[in-house]
């Protein structure tokens, strides 16, 4: 496993609602809606961003909170897709369904999707059997992010299924999120190309989750992430914590955020009481996170370490979506 990078960034004091705080300097940046309306990178991001590059950039402090309350918002507008997408082995299998299918409805030669060649596709790299698999799949046509398709390629005893509206959606506003983000880091246009080409995002995200499969790294969360990406509401409480870091300071190893109650955050993303209590006691054992006031009152703390997990592992993922990027823009 590659060493993980320590996050180190820029600060400059600022003021955030009356009180002069420290954040993450962030330089000007051309607006992206005026960047190039072509091409995939500026001249100024001609090498490819990896891991360690990224999680080492002062701006990506500023990206994880755009990240987070895109995610957040999209968990806010359609809770059934964010809920697919939470936990590490389920973002696997949405991810990979997406792909297949979409690869499937674009080249008329691609096989369709189906629970069998689904399977085959994450047999390697992560532990599901066929029945789980097949609950999976059976939920996200519930929740309207599958369907059979109007006219099955081939036998329909196989069970094919193709996406929705709803999800094509979905994942053009993660697509772009991503993209936007790095642009963010390096000044390139990856954005306004993917506008310009309603096909990219979803060929360069095809590609995103070939790569991220096969990343030993991705696939074996730190285990400080590894009990919340075992939840299948995880994932978003994860984000719902980085958006709330006002900033990166330390005082007496710990970084701040504002006052929370596992209460507020049970009624905000629809989780009960005690599921949230069980991860956060998990973590507070660990001394990952905790409160300044017994009785988990006052303002929420999360150990340096814990960030630099979360920080390490998205920035592996950003880096598949570069390679995706690179490899059909």
């Amino acid at each position: 496993m590659a060493a993980r990078a320590c996050y180190a960034p820029a600060l400059v004091t600022e003021s955030v609602g009356g009180v002069m705080v420290e954040g993450p300097q962030m330089p000007p940046r051309r607006p992206v809606e005026d960047a190039p309306e072509s091409g995939s990178r500026s001249p100024n991001s001609s090498h490819a961003l990896s891991r360690d590059a990224i999680a080492a950039d002062p701006n990506f402090f500023a990206t994880q909170k755009a990240v987070a309350t895109m995610l957040l918002d999209v968990q806010a507008q359609t809770p059934r897709i964010a809920r697919h997408m939470a936990s590490h082995r389920r973002w696997l299998v949405s991810q990979t369904s997406f792909a297949l299918a979409m690869r499937a409805k674009t080249k008329p030669v691609a096989p369709e999707l189906t629970p069998g060649r689904l399977l085959a596709a994450l047999t390697p790299h992560v532990e599901i059997n066929r029945k789980t698999l097949s609950q999976y799949l059976g939920e996200m046509e519930v929740h309207g992010l599958l369907a059979p398709p109007s006219e099955p390629k081939g036998d329909g005893r196989l069970r094919p299924v193709t996406t929705t509206p709803i999800a094509e959606q979905g994942m053009r506003r993660w697509c772009e999120g991503h993209l936007h983000c790095l642009d963010m880091l390096d000044g390139g246009a990856r954005l306004a190309a993917a506008r310009n080409d309603p096909d990219l995002p979803f060929a360069m995200q095809r590609h995103m989750v070939e790569i991220i499969r096969a990343d030993p790294e991705w696939c074996a969360p730190p285990p400080s992430m590894a009990h919340f990406l075992g939840s299948d509401t995880g994932g978003i409480l994860l984000h719902a914590l980085i958006r709330m870091l006002i900033d990166l300071r330390e005082t007496d190893g710990r970084i701040y955020l504002e006052p929370v109650s596992i209460a507020a955050l049970a009624e905000q993303f629809l989780i009960s009481v005690s599921k949230i209590k069980r991860m956060v006691q998990k973590a507070e054992e660990a001394g990952n996170l905790g409160w300044e006031l017994p009785r988990r009152r006052g303002r929420l703390w999360l150990s340096p370490g814990f960030v630099r997990d979360h920080f390490r592992r998205q920035a592996v993922k950003f880096e598949c979506v570069e390679r995706g990027w690179r490899a059909v823009a």
